[in-house]
This record gives structure tokens, C-alpha cells and sequence, in this order.
């Protein structure tokens, strides 16, 4: 059981733990905004300020893509585990991915730079779809692999 743990849940409270970290005042658009702006205008020393608030928006929102698609691979890898049927881990899977959105938006309203949005819980979703599509394809592409040979 406790070997259980470290294997499949411990990632998922670490990676929320860092979903938490994320969510706070260090990662607010100025804050980052001081890294991603420098660097886009050095890769694309033409670029307008217009343009690099759009690219640091994409790349921000990007991220909240991302880090919930983690989320999400970590949490299905979880259930899984849980020996449920395919539709139940999935439906699991995007109910915790939902749940964690709704609390690290309502986590923001606490902190001084950062504010809550129903869109970032949309971006957070998609990134758990993103992620269940990709582990979907993935796991047919093995077992029709497996059955060729």
C-alpha cells in the first residue's frame, strides 16, 4: 500500500504542490513579464510592445494548458491504478483536473497581484483533454502494436 503511494499519488500531490507555487504573486504577469518580454525581444528584436504583450499572454496561457495536462496525465496515471473502467478514470480524471482549476483560481483572489478567471479553468480543462486525447492515442497505437506481433 505505502509503496502505492510513492508510485501514483505522491507525483500528483507534488505536481498540485507546484500548481500552488505557481498560483502565487511570483508568477504574476509582471513578474513574469520581466523574463518572457527581455526574451522575446531579444529573439525578435523588431517586435512591437503590442506584440509582445500578445505573445506573453499566449505564453502564460500556455502554461496554464500545460501544467494541467501534466495534471491530468498524472492524475489518470492515478486512477488507473484503481483498476476502474476506461470511461470511469477518465471521468475521475477530469472531475480532479476541474476541482484543482476551481480551488487555484479561488487560491488567487487571496494574493495581492493575481486575480481569479473562468477562463483560466477553461485553459486548465483543455489541457486535461489535450492530455487524456494524447494518452488515448497512445494507448491504442501500443495495443495495435502489441497485436501485430
Amino acid at each position: 500500500m505505502r509503496m502505492r503511494f510513492f508510485e501514483y499519488q505522491l507525483p500528483v500531490v507534488l505536481w498540485l504542490l507546484s500548481i500552488f507555487v505557481f498560483s502565487t504573486d511570483l508568477f504574476s504577469t509582471k513578474q513574469t513579464g520581466r523574463i518572457i518580454i527581455p526574451v522575446l525581444m531579444f529573439l525578435f528584436p523588431t517586435i512591437s510592445y503590442e506584440q509582445t504583450d500578445f505573445w506573453h499572454l499566449v505564453v502564460r496561457k500556455s502554461g496554464h494548458v500545460t501544467e494541467y495536462a501534466v495534471l491530468a496525465a498524472l492524475a489518470y496515471r492515478c486512477f488507473k491504478n484503481e483498476h476502474l473502467s476506461l470511461s470511469d478514470t477518465r471521468i475521475r480524471t477530469i472531475a480532479f483536473v476541474l476541482v484543482a482549476a476551481l480551488l487555484d483560481e479561488c487560491h488567487q483572489l487571496f494574493t495581492a497581484f493575481r486575480g481569479a478567471s473562468i477562463m483560466d479553468v477553461g485553459y486548465d480543462c483543455l489541457g486535461a483533454v489535450w492530455a487524456l486525447g494524447l494518452i488515448g492515442v497512445y494507448e491504442t497505437w501500443r495495443i495495435r502494436s502489441h497485436s501485430i506481433l
